[in-house]
């Protein structure tokens, strides 16, 4: 059967690939339906009390609503905390030189050093140092146009004002809306890394399994057990028992990926990969629609033929599998099973290509590059140049140019919708017209950002670009200098990160193998 393709590429296949991102999942639309409306209600109080930083709240939405309720109220604490951390940056910054821009300059320069730097080093609150780099981004320029204490203040102030506005107006919708619980949540994912390990096995068996597949990612699950065992959604014993259980069906997605893929497989191992796969599908059954009967791999026969399997490696992954399983039995000797002190990382580490102190400087680099280079142009629309290269920053060459394409990605496609915005604001005669202009725009965009993991960031990219054009001021913008900015800053950022990290002396071409990408932070 023929295909299109045009340079090398499938559209057909392509089309597919988006139309399987774009498919409805679990509380997709209810999430929309929150972003949304969080996002007319805190515009409509902005352009009430004309909040200069109104636009600040209304794009922290798409960071402040995640998919559950808990994470939520994490990640606003998270910013909390990142923004008490901002103000003592910016304010001690401004009393110890207000009137020596050189000593202002030497003293960003550390702020941004300092801040990358533990970024890199705990990267799982990495969004606590990432945001006072953003925050003071804005405020470096606000020094060299109005040395003013009182301007400062005040704009602090309108920042803390948009961020409590944001958390208030999120958990107002929360409670109106409802959002699905870390519980509900985790148990969705276990059942997506089921349905995964269940295909891939029966593609292994017949043959049509691709080395281009993504893998599951366990990661995920075993960050959220951990979580839930915290706030108090999981015993101890339910969280090891849910992570061994995950981590025995992450070794079987693995082994399904090795071996040579251009050879057909043959009888025993094609039998062996159908019987795996029949085993994880009643497992799940068992453990997601409690369905009754005897336990999976409690029977002696069934038992003995997995564990008879031929391939040694696969053998002795579902060997961990059974042994997983016996924990599950109330009846079996597994419920007598002592609880094992579990290790906070049980997930493979992220590798760096750079050490923290290296990575720092580059950024930094990178980041007063940027800086000098607006502040020597006198174009300080384009300070989203500096945020580019904050947001993007990651101790991982591949994480940040995956990271970097998504950001430019959402960005140009919100900027076009803004732009699309521009033309029919002008029109609208009333606050509706223009309400419903803003609720289309954020909409789509919150549709992407609730959507797959992988490619989520695109739709927080497309929130922020498309409110920051369209709520620029505390009213509608009608300026089109304003897209071009936001567009060229982020041009400017990727530029210089991109120059820091990879054209220069870039590491990975000296012959060292590229690390596999890390999890993406919500922000």
């Amino acid at each position: 059967m023929a295909r299109f393709a045009i340079g090398g590429v499938d559209i057909a296949a392509f089309f597919r690939y988006v139309l399987e991102e774009l498919k409805p999942l679990s509380d997709r639309f209810g999430g929309t339906l929150r972003m949304v409306c969080a996002c007319l209600l805190i515009w409509i109080i902005a352009l009430t009390f004309r909040n200069p930083m109104g636009d600040l709240g209304v794009f922290m939405v798409f960071i402040f609503l995640q998919r559950n309720k808990m994470m939520t109220r994490f990640v606003a604490v998270l910013v909390l905390v990142a923004l008490i951390l901002a103000s003592l940056w910016i304010l001690g910054i401004a009393y110890l030189s207000w009137n020596n821009s050189w000593l202002r300059i030497l003293l960003w320069g550390g702020m941004f050093w300092i801040n990358y730097y533990l970024m890199s080093r705990f990267p799982k609150l990495s969004v606590v140092f990432m945001l006072p780099i953003s925050f003071a981004s804005v405020f470096c320029f606000s020094f060299d146009h109005d040395p003013n204490p009182n301007t400062l203040i005040s704009q602090l102030g309108w920042v803390w004002c948009a961020i409590g506005l944001t958390i208030m107006g999120s958990f107002l919708v929360e409670y109106f809306f409802g959002a699905p619980s870390a519980l509900d949540l985790l148990r969705a994912e276990v059942r997506r890394i089921f349905d995964h390990a269940e295909s891939h096995c029966l593609g292994r068996a017949d043959g049509t399994l691709s080395p281009l597949t993504l893998g599951v990612n366990v990661g995920v699950v075993h960050d959220q057990a951990k979580m839930l065992q915290k706030f108090g959604g999981l015993t101890p014993l339910q969280r090891e028992n849910c992570s061994r259980i995950i981590s025995a069906v992450g070794a079987i997605d693995r082994i399904a990926f090795l071996g040579d893929f251009s050879m057909a497989p043959d009888a025993s191992s094609r039998s062996d990969w159908l019987l795996v796969a029949s085993h994880l599908k009643q497992l799940r059954k068992r453990i997601l629609q409690g369905v009754s009967g005897a336990p999976a791999g409690t029977n002696d026969a069934e038992g003995h033929e997995l564990l008879g399997i031929s391939n040694p490696q696969l053998a002795q992954a579902m060997r961990e599998l059974l042994e997983a399983e016996s924990c599950l039995d109330p009846s079996g000797s597994g419920h007598d099973m002592p609880l094992r002190q579990m290790s906070e990382e049980p997930a493979l580490l992220e590798k760096k290509d750079f050490t923290d102190t290296e990575f720092a400087s580059r950024a930094t680099a990178a980041t007063m590059a940027c800086y000098m280079f607006a502040s020597m142009t006198d174009w300080s629309g384009i300070h989203t140049c500096m945020i580019t290269c904050a947001v993007s920053a990651m101790n991982n060459v591949d994480s940040q140019v995956f990271k970097q394409r998504l950001r430019i990605i959402g960005a140009s496609i919100g900027g076009l919708m803004g732009f699309l915005a521009m033309f029919l604001i002008p029109h609208m005669d009333n606050l509706t017209g223009v309400l419903l202009i803003m609720a289309a725009g954020t909409g789509i965009s919150a549709w992407v950002c609730m959507g797959r993991v992988k490619y989520s960031y695109i739709g927080i990219q497309m929130g922020l670009a498309f409110v920051m054009l369209v709520a620029q001021d505390p009213h509608a913008t009608t300026g089109f200098t304003v897209i071009r900015d936001r567009l060229v800053g982020i041009l400017v950022g990727l530029f210089a990160m991109r120059y820091a990290f990879v054209w220069w002396t870039p590491k990975y071409i000296r012959g060292e193998e590229p690390t596999a990408a890390a999890r993406l932070s919500p922000i």
